[in-house]
């Protein structure tokens, strides 16, 4: 017996009963007496002897005589009392068997409806009863087992706060609360500190895992190493310093092991999640959706599925463009044919970009660009810059190569090398892309050839954040139809590119040419564009459009036939004219001294042709049917409005 007694005597600590009792002590370690009414404190303990007290009643004794005289029982059941309570080994000559945490936790849970602990934390009866949730009323602790094996739990006073966990020889080591669901779950699961913060996540439908205490990241930190999470780990530690300390300190490690993570604020304001859950609970089912959503963002791919209504509530990044409306991030080719001055415009649109000046006519973001120059020596390359630069020093801006490895064989590897030593490289040009074309195989056909390739360097620029432009080359065989039909190559040359230049001229001695634009993020257009020899730079004339009306009128004005036609109204401005397009071909030669090379039937397909435009000069035009066709011009007179009149003479208006 006495051995029982000094077990306890020298384990458990005279101000922790005290305080059990309800003994509030100050500073000083005295209180008011438990054993007689006072109002002033004449009731301590000594710390250094485990004593108690009291110069009122004269009551003193150890913690057993403490607990014998309050509970008024017999010091042996004091003593086992506090021996069960503070989890002290006593042997009364029979060595215990070993502790049975199953029938222990099987009781608390059956016991738990005799605390409201839980529904104070928030939690519901639905999920106390699905986690397995219990309480301990010999001592007063609720009870959280660490999963359903119930082969672990930790106990937590309802009275005084204090954790207890069993023995390592009776549980084993302390797992991770609920650890095992990292490695079931497809979805992110939720990193905190307490059960009872992964318990208030867990409850709102999301998986959540407790490190039970910050202390234990390094525990998590092997548990991956032993075995990769199938989920993105998500850390959510408590918002003071400690919490935040540890959160950074176990995403360090993570990375270091690959593991995918994120760390998000769920919290918000309040200091853990169940705080927020006490607080408002709507908050933080949005704050869990919202740190999902994110890591999911963080770590998707292609591959991976989303929601018609996540992409609607999703804040999508509008796209990003090297130059406005013309060229975007991503995957684009300009084909035209052999010496039209293609590396020209390549590098007019390096300076352009470095400087961020316009470039044929659009707005460009400044940004470096790295140009591979691989048809170019570095005499051809310098003398192209000084002629263009016109004794301007270089922008800083524009990185050079003039030779580069093949696709499958280092490429991409060296460009992101290139990127990581100047960050702001947004713009790659490759000229050309035949330069860097992988090794072809027997087994695949061109087509397979062109989109495997094409689609390696789409998702390369994709995932660089970056502007990938090859330079490439045109068919010699035209095809007005689909000037798109002309690229060297097969379809999935374009079906992969993100957008599509050709520059293409009806005449390789045509001083204008046309370049056409297509692709997912830009309006299909064409505009005409021109080098000028002078300058070393490609000008914009117009939209396709634009140019081609402005020919048409100076065809027009310049034509000898409507020259002559106005000179004939003009002399006779009353009547007009009239005649066959034999005469008419005479009045050309007598009034401009041109000689048309048309017949007959010719001229009257230009009359045809001019008609409308006539029409919008004041001068109508009519065919009589007889033995031969005559034609008749005359000035037409508008309705002029009420009390204005239009005098004519001489073909001229007053």
């Amino acid at each position: 017996m006495a051995d029982i007694f000094e077990k306890v005597k020298n384990n458990v600590h005279i101000a922790e009963v005290v305080s059990l009792f309800g003994v509030q002590l100050n500073s000083n370690d005295k209180g008011l007496c438990p054993f007689h009414s006072e109002k002033t404190p004449s009731f301590s303990v000594d710390r250094k002897t485990n004593i108690f007290t009291c110069f009122g009643c004269g009551a003193t004794g150890d913690v057993i005589a403490f607990v014998s005289k309050i509970k008024n029982i017999e010091p042996i059941e004091a003593a086992k009392f506090l021996a069960e309570t503070y989890h002290v080994d006593i042997d009364e000559g029979n060595k215990p068997g070993k502790f049975d945490i199953k029938a222990y936790l099987k009781k608390c849970i059956a016991d738990v409806g005799q605390t409201d602990y839980f529904k104070r934390r928030g939690l519901t009866a639905a999920t106390v009863k699905k986690y397995c949730l219990g309480y301990d009323v010999y001592h007063r602790s609720a009870v959280i087992p660490y999963s359903s094996a119930l082969t672990y739990y930790q106990t937590r006073s309802v009275v005084d706060k204090k954790f207890y966990k069993p023995k390592t020889e009776d549980a084993g080591a302390e797992p991770l609360f609920n650890g095992e669901i990292m490695y079931k779950s497809k979805s992110p699961v939720f990193v905190v500190e307490s059960p009872i913060c992964a318990l208030s996540i867990m409850q709102c439908g999301h998986p959540a895992i407790a490190l039970c205490g910050v202390g234990n990241i390094n525990k998590l930190v092997h548990a991956v190493k032993n075995k990769k999470p199938t989920a993105t780990l998500i850390l959510a530690l408590d918002n003071d310093d400690a919490g935040k300390k540890a959160s950074g300190d176990l995403a360090a490690m993570l990375l270091e092991l690959n593991v995918q993570y994120d760390v998000y604020n769920i919290a918000g304001e309040c200091k853990d999640p169940n705080e927020l859950l006490l607080k408002n609970k709507s908050q933080l089912e949005r704050n869990l959706k919202a740190a999902k959503t994110a890591a999911k963002k963080k770590y998707a791919t292609a591959k991976d599925s989303f929601t018609a209504s996540e992409l609607q509530d999703e804040e999508v990044a509008p796209p990003t463009w090297i130059v406005d409306g013309m060229l975007p991030t991503g995957l684009a080719l300009l084909c035209a044919p052999s010496k039209l001055g293609k590396s020209w415009m390549m590098l007019q649109l390096c300076m352009a970009v470095a400087e961020g000046n316009e470039f044929l006519g659009y707005a460009t973001k400044k940004c470096e660009c790295l140009y591979y120059a691989l048809e170019d020596s570095k005499a051809r390359l310098k003398d192209r810059m000084q002629k263009m630069l016109k004794g301007k020093r270089a922008p800083s801006g524009v990185h050079f190569a003039l030779d580069a490895d093949p696709i499958d064989n280092g490429f991409m590897e060296r460009v992101v090398d290139e990127i990581k030593t100047y960050p702001n490289i947004k713009l790659v040009i490759i000229d050309t892309l035949q330069k860097v074309r992988g090794k072809p195989s027997s087994k695949e056909s061109m087509y397979s050839i062109d989109y495997r390739e094409m689609g390696e360097l789409k998702r390369f620029a994709d995932k660089n954040h970056i502007t990938m432009l090859f330079v490439h080359h045109l068919r010699k065989m035209a095809d007005e139809s689909d000037v798109y039909n002309m690229i060297s190559g097969s379809t999935a040359l374009m079906g992969a590119a993100d957008t599509v230049f050709v520059i293409s001229k009806k005449k390789r001695t045509d001083e204008d040419a046309t370049m056409s634009m297509t692709g997912r993020d830009i309006e299909q257009s064409s505009i005409v564009v021109q080098f000028n020899k002078y300058d070393y730079l490609w000008e914009v004339r117009g939209t396709a459009e634009e140019v081609e009306a402005k020919k048409e009128r100076q065809e027009y004005e310049n034509s000898p036939i409507v020259i002559t036609i106005k000179e004939l109204i003009k002399r006779n401005p009353m009547g007009g004219w009239k005649g066959s397009a034999a005469e008419l071909m005479k009045a050309v030669y007598d009034v401009t001294g041109k000689k048309l090379a048309e017949s007959a039937t010719g001229v009257g397909k230009l009359i045809s042709k001019y008609e409308y435009r006539l029409h919008c000069d004041d001068i109508e035009h009519t065919v009589t049917r007889s033995a031969t066709r005559t034609h008749t011009f005359k000035r037409i007179v508008r309705n002029m409005p009420y009390g204005y009149q239009r005098t004519i003479y001489d073909g001229e208006n007053d």
